[in-house]
């Protein structure tokens, strides 16, 4: 695994659970594929825009719920995308003047969008870490990687508190405070090698 034991740097104890994202999509299909047969059918085409806000928000609870497994998340353009794609899909379906093929495409989109971010975070897409913290210590970043990252808090906080964003790769920084102690965790979703080695400052 990149970085293992770097600097004292440990993997992530924390693994993606995808029972609920999964499950929840598994019944978008259904309600996506109803009113393809309906409006081709011409019959009960009325139910065909409760089809759609049910998928639409079947997709919305799948992606809230893949974001919950990686922080880092919420940095991601497609879920930024995925907000907006739902968002115009719940207008558009109750406008008559618009047609429903139009808003049951783009719930397609969104259903694409959604599974493209629940796969990779179930294959463990990138890399997870956690280094031992001094809740006391400020945290600062080191020359050779401060110009890639931007900090929102140097103090010990379960929030966000340094981002990362370079051309396919984004990242987080956040604390979790624990029995053991605080721990400042490292979240990277990116396909290519990151390198651990002088990342952060730390006190003597």
């Amino acid at each position: 695994m990149v970085g293992l034991f770097v600097d004292g740097w440990f993997p992530s104890e924390e693994r993606p659970v995808m029972i609920i994202p999964l499950f929840t999509m598994a019944w978008s299909l259904f309600t996506l594929v109803c009113p393809i047969l309906l409006l081709i059918s011409g019959k009960y085409t009325q139910l065909v825009p409760w089809f759609i806000m049910a998928s639409i928000l079947l997709l919305g609870f799948a992606l809230f719920s893949t974001m919950s497994q990686r922080r880092v998340l919420i940095l991601h353009r497609g879920v930024h995308f995925s907000g907006v794609l739902l968002a115009t899909v719940l207008i558009l379906t109750f406008i008559d003047s618009v047609s429903l093929w139009v808003p049951l495409g783009l719930s397609w989109m969104q259903f694409t969008l959604t599974y493209h971010v629940a796969n990779r975070t179930a294959a463990g897409f990138g890399v997870q870490f956690r280094h031992k913290w001094n809740p006391k210590t400020l945290l600062e970043i080191t020359p050779i990687q401060k110009s890639q990252w931007h900090l929102l808090n140097t103090r010990a906080s379960n929030g966000l508190m340094g981002i990362l964003r370079k051309k396919g790769t984004i990242g987080a920084l956040y604390c979790t405070f624990e029995e053991d102690g605080c721990w400042l965790h490292l979240d990277v979703f990116s396909k290519e090698f990151f390198d651990l080695n002088g990342l952060i400052f730390e006190e003597e």
